[in-house]
């Protein structure tokens, strides 16, 4: 066994992809994800390097592909040029790196799951125009739902299940669904209508820079649960206002910020006073239960229980103007 890595010494550079030979391939190529990713490394950039071995007696083609043929074709279909690491080793050594990565590929957090199914789905409908036409009606019904969600006159629950029922439809009617995305995603309509909701609901509406802050949110981020809470918030408005209230509190979870925004429910109704009302009743009832050396003992936990550094300082602000009138 050779313990050297084939990384060891690696080069990352920039090259044309048109300058890469696929060679022979071990996986199935899926032209719809390759240019749904493509479409993602061009407007959001390339992640993920591939890797090429050299192929000094080919001028045309002076490299060959190791791993990342979906990159690299996504990068044609795309005109842009594609970052790369040089490895060398033995020809079985380079067969194992390419089905190691296939087997061992970086899941996706949910976000950015959803927007590579609302590419690969773009690029499926493209396909199918190119053969059948028809893409400009499908892109107007789509907004046209979807304007009906904003207006209250459609749900977006409805809304979801339609747009994925055409999706899987079209895409089985046209070449079939196993082949081309069942395939290339490793899911079934289920997860296409979880992906949807999220991509539509909070990517699609919103600034990017608010969907890469959300993303990157330690408790919500990469909570599929935490964000289909947010997504479920009815009007934009309010689920924007949700989301701003996480950017503003790492240790904020969804349902806490809904509940400061006073929203109860999907369909945003306000939030029921009653509980709330029942909490602070018992806190004060067990306060005053408290004699007053009890409530000295008590003031490190009642500092502990501001968890966040926002409570603190409005803790401590109410506390300085309360000791200043005094």
């Amino acid at each position: 066994m050779n313990d050297k890595s084939l990384l060891s010494g690696a080069k990352l550079f920039e090259l044309s992809p048109h300058h890469v030979d696929e060679g022979n391939r071990i996986g199935f190529l899926h032209q719809d994800k390759a240019a749904a990713l493509g479409r993602l490394m061009a407007v959001d950039g390339q992640r993920d390097p591939i890797k090429v071995v050299a192929q000094p007696k080919n001028a045309d083609r002076p490299w060959r592909l190791v791993t990342g043929m979906h990159r690299l074709i996504g990068a044609r279909i795309e005109g842009i040029t594609v970052w790369a690491i040089e490895v060398s080793g033995k020809p079985e050594d380079l067969a194992d790196l390419e089905a190691s990565e296939n087997l061992h590929r970086r899941p996706l957090a949910p976000l950015e799951r959803a927007k590579f199914t609302a590419a690969l789905v773009n690029a499926a409908q493209e396909r199918i125009a190119r053969q059948h036409g028809g893409l400009k009606q499908q892109q107007l019904a789509v907004k046209a739902r979807w304007d009906a969600v904003r207006k209250h006159e459609l749900l977006a629950e409805q809304a979801l299940k339609d747009e994925t029922e055409d999706t899987c439809g079209n895409l089985q009617r046209v070449y079939g669904w196993e082949e081309s995305v069942g395939d290339a995603l490793g899911m079934e309509r289920t997860a296409i209508y979880r992906d949807m909701r999220l991509y539509r609901l909070l990517i699609e509406p919103f600034p990017a820079e608010l969907v890469e802050a959300l993303a990157a949110h330690p408790v919500v981020g990469e909570n599929a649960s935490q964000l289909k809470t947010i997504a479920a918030i009815r009007d934009e408005g309010p689920r924007r206002q949700v989301i701003e209230l996480l950017l503003g509190d790492p240790e904020l979870s969804a349902d806490e910020a809904k509940v400061r925004q006073g929203i109860g429910s999907a369909d945003h109704s306000a939030a029921p006073r009653r509980d709330l009302e029942k909490y602070r009743n018992q806190i004060r009832g067990g306060w005053e239960r408290l004699n007053l050396g009890e409530r000295r003992a008590f003031i490190p936990d009642l500092a502990a229980m501001l968890h966040t550094a926002d409570l603190k300082r409005e803790m401590r602000d109410r506390l300085n103007k309360e000791l200043g009138d005094a």
